[in-house]
């Protein structure tokens, strides 16, 4: 696809006129095309930019939408199936969920946190808070669960505050989430509620969707060398004892015999350089015996 195919294309997402700008590089991208909508009164608003060209990219684009763009769009399917057609794979994506009349505010995210409700897998994510917690006025707070360098990272924020609106009780949820040691699936694009309501228990009875998590690279990794190697003791335990015992070989030579050095297709390098540890591994392949 063509740079004017791709704002051609964008464009009829949005129904509007799309110019663009062209504007140095960006993240080692030689090229930054800014991005602009012209709205019906001829004002110009900036919705994102396309990046490209540069031979550390090796032919790689960047398409960046940012809230007003996103807000835009009226055929996300369209996009999605577009995304797919040319392989490609989402960086960052922020799903916001909006409480006009404060029917969860900043004070009831530090509440969840503090009952628990955050806790996944048995650890609690990192909290902090900024903002005018011990003030009175227009100033507003906002709470953070996770951090976003880990992949994942709840903005919890008075919205109506920010927009100087002194006495709204807007409060905006906003899951943020990042290709660190998981990969984002395109589908968030059209069915972001799932993701929203997965992204941590406390937020799974927030909206009437079904909560998907997003697994990491180290929880793919974790299954499906667990998968295999359950099935290899199910299938092949009883000749490695055999062999062990008729000839006497060591459990390390044996394995070395046996070893394929590389990766399987199912374990991608990401999950296999996440860290996993022996025990972890362990407790998921007695899980599959159970």
């Amino acid at each position: 696809m063509s740079l004017a195919g791709l704002i051609k294309f964008i464009n009829e997402l949005v129904s509007c006129t799309i110019t663009t700008v062209l504007d140095g590089g960006l993240f080692g991208f030689t090229e930054r095309h800014r991005l602009q909508a012209r709205l019906d009164d001829g004002a110009k608003v900036e919705i994102g930019s396309i990046a490209l060209g540069g031979e550390s990219q090796k032919g790689r684009w960047l398409l960046q939408l940012n809230g007003k763009g996103c807000g835009m769009v009226n055929d996300w399917p369209s996009l999605q199936e577009l995304l797919e057609g040319l392989g490609a794979t989402l960086s960052r994506v922020d799903l916001a969920v909006d409480f006009l009349n404060g029917e969860y505010t900043v004070d009831d995210a530090l509440t969840l946190y503090e009952t628990g409700a955050f806790i996944n897998r048995g650890r609690n994510p990192e909290l902090d808070t900024q903002g005018a917690w011990h003030e009175s006025g227009t100033k507003g707070r906002t709470v953070y669960v996770g951090k976003l360098k880990n992949g994942k990272t709840l903005c919890v924020y008075e919205k109506g505050r920010q927009l100087n609106m002194p006495d709204s009780d807007w409060t905006r949820y906003e899951v943020r989430l990042g290709n660190r040691d998981r990969e984002i699936p395109l589908d968030v694009l059209t069915n972001p509620d799932k993701y929203f309501t997965g992204a941590y228990p406390a937020l799974a009875h927030m909206l009437q969707a079904a909560a998907e998590e997003i697994p990491t690279a180290r929880e793919e990794a974790r299954g499906s060398l667990a998968h295999g190697l359950y099935h290899a003791q199910r299938c092949y335990g009883k000749y490695f004892h055999a062999a062990q015992a008729q000839t006497g070989v060591s459990s390390a030579d044996l394995v070395e015999e046996i070893r394929v050095i590389g990766l399987p297709k199912k374990v991608e390098p990401a999950g296999a350089s996440s860290g996993l540890a022996w025990p972890e591994l362990q407790a998921e392949i007695k899980r599959k015996k159970q």
